[in-house]
């Protein structure tokens, strides 16, 4: 295992401060990991408490705002890479704007607009904010509140051929000291996830 500089344990400590953890939330995941890979090498993270080795931190998030300022990105960086969508239609806004409930609204949109819906929570999140304002109240009323799930601890060894699955409908926040990689062994991502750490080492 490295050794952290102070730097890089003030870098981890912020991650979780962030999302309101205990200073020491980390210190009892990775020795419940090693107690569980003595039986099982392929692990799963989920913020499905039923199919995760590991039970999650919820950590609940009341609009797209306070979910950026919790794991995005900051507004005026580089996003070149990301896919904004593009403005609502007139027949969209007029929608947005006679609606008076989420019943009423979930009858009332079509399949155009909600897959616009997800691209503009992504791009608010880790894109520029700005650029996906008229989608807000939008995206809040669908798809907030919510929650994320978070696992944290020192170090993360993972086998050689082993895996370790980051999965389900919540998104997750991954903040690990170290993480080391054994040969041919993989990481598997099937949901939003943010993944921190301060030494990723491949064997």
């Amino acid at each position: 295992m490295n050794t952290l500089t102070q730097e890089q344990k003030d870098k981890h400590a912020a991650v979780n401060s962030r999302l309101g953890l205990a200073s020491d939330a980390h210190l009892t995941l990775s020795k419940q990991i090693k107690s569980v890979q003595q039986s099982k090498q392929n692990l799963v993270f989920s913020s499905d408490p039923l199919e995760s080795d590991f039970p999650p931190i919820h950590v609940s998030v009341g609009s797209i705002a306070e979910f950026k300022k919790l794991v995005g990105v900051a507004d005026g960086e580089d996003d070149s890479h990301i896919d904004y969508p593009g403005p609502m239609s007139e027949g969209q806004r007029s929608v947005m704007s006679t609606v008076r409930s989420k019943a009423e609204l979930l009858t009332k949109m079509d399949e155009q607009l909600y897959d616009r819906m997800r691209k503009a929570a992504h791009a608010f999140v880790m894109g520029d904010s700005r650029k996906v304002q008229e989608y807000v109240p939008l995206i809040n009323s669908l798809m907030f509140p919510g929650r994320i799930a978070v696992f944290t601890g020192e170090d993360l060894d993972i086998p050689a051929g082993a895996t370790v699955t980051i999965k389900g409908e919540d998104p997750v926040v991954f903040n690990f000291q170290e993480i080391t990689e054994g040969k041919d062994a993989e990481i598997l991502i099937t949901t939003m996830t943010s993944l921190y750490t301060q030494y990723f080492t491949q064997l």
